[in-house]
């Protein structure tokens, strides 16, 4: 299976809209006080050594859509917390993240499952690490993996092997680019064989049961769109209220509609966007999810 076959089955498994794999913003992740877990030095360094490189994470967070934190915190962290963490503390702009919509029950799943799977993918390589043994109480052994050493493991040799080739001249390659590349193309491979194995499974978390008879969806006209050049307070607080916005939403909404009013660059999309981004303009409270619901209620005349 190629790559693109194996994008096209993760697609089909998730069902996730094209925006759902990218990049967003590091303040828009939230990290739930139950990951937030202290970080050994030895993976802290790993960590930062490639953040700091490649001013991005070089494996995708698992994130899921939430309002239960701040504005702008959309997502909530699901696995890689640890990225995440040490992200926000080297102000990385943006991470490559999955997202999916998902239950509490889902996450807890999903980080299982995730977990295992990152385990069973590295045994498979026959990394060779010592294996600490507990004795129980029926004097039987068992095996515990240091999973922090094995991702430790796991990436080291990539990042290696990615460094020589950026560092080292064309003209003293030789014969040793062909394989060195080679290496890095099955390395990606395996763990894109560990995403497909993470889709299927999160794709029996979240499909419905058999017997699951979804009702139809009540369809109710659109209300016509308002003009914001002429709408006043109630009537925005009014169309965002339809729209499931919240207070602290709409009177954020209102004051940036007021502050780009009062402008000399005057009321645009353009100019709400930039407040919504951050840059110029920003008003607290007024962010992505706020300016969406905005647009989908309003226009603005000319």
């Amino acid at each position: 299976m190629d790559r693109s076959d194996r994008r096209a089955r993760i697609r089909a498994n998730l069902g996730i809209e094209p925006i759902s794999h990218g990049q967003v913003h590091t303040f828009q992740i939230a990290i739930p006080d139950s990951q937030k877990q202290e970080i050994s030095l030895k993976r802290r360094q790993v960590l930062e050594d490639s953040l700091t490189e490649y001013k991005t994470n070089l494996v995708p967070v698992i994130v899921r859509h939430t309002e239960a934190y701040s504005e702008e915190e959309e997502y909530e962290v699901v696995y890689g917390a640890d990225w995440c963490f040490v992200a926000k503390e080297l102000d990385i702009e943006r991470l490559w993240v999955w997202v999916f919509d998902m239950s509490d029950e889902q996450a807890t799943a999903t980080k299982a499952e995730m977990e295992q799977l990152a385990g069973v993918s590295l045994s498979d390589q026959k990394i060779e690490l010592e294996q600490p043994k507990q004795v129980t109480e029926n004097g039987a052994e068992t095996e515990t993996i240091d999973m922090e050493n094995l991702l430790d493991k796991k990436l080291q040799p990539l990042h290696s092997q990615l460094n020589q080739l950026l560092s080292k001249p064309a003209s003293s390659a030789g014969n040793s680019f062909e394989g060195k590349l080679s290496d890095i193309e099955n390395t990606i491979s395996h763990l894109t064989s560990t995403v497909d194995r993470l889709a299927e499974a999160v794709q029996k978390l979240i499909e419905p049961p058999a017997n699951f008879a979804p009702t139809a969806a009540k369809i109710t006209p659109k209300a016509a769109k308002i003009d914001l050049q002429l709408a006043t307070q109630e009537d925005v607080d009014r169309a965002l209220k339809e729209v499931g916005a919240t207070d602290n939403q709409r009177k954020a909404a209102w004051k940036a509609i007021e502050y780009w009013k009062a402008s000399t660059q005057g009321l645009n999309w353009r100019n709400l966007e930039k407040s919504a981004r951050g840059k110029e303009g920003k008003i607290k409270g007024f962010a992505d999810k706020t300016y969406d619901k905005l647009k989908e209620v309003a226009d603005i005349s000319v």
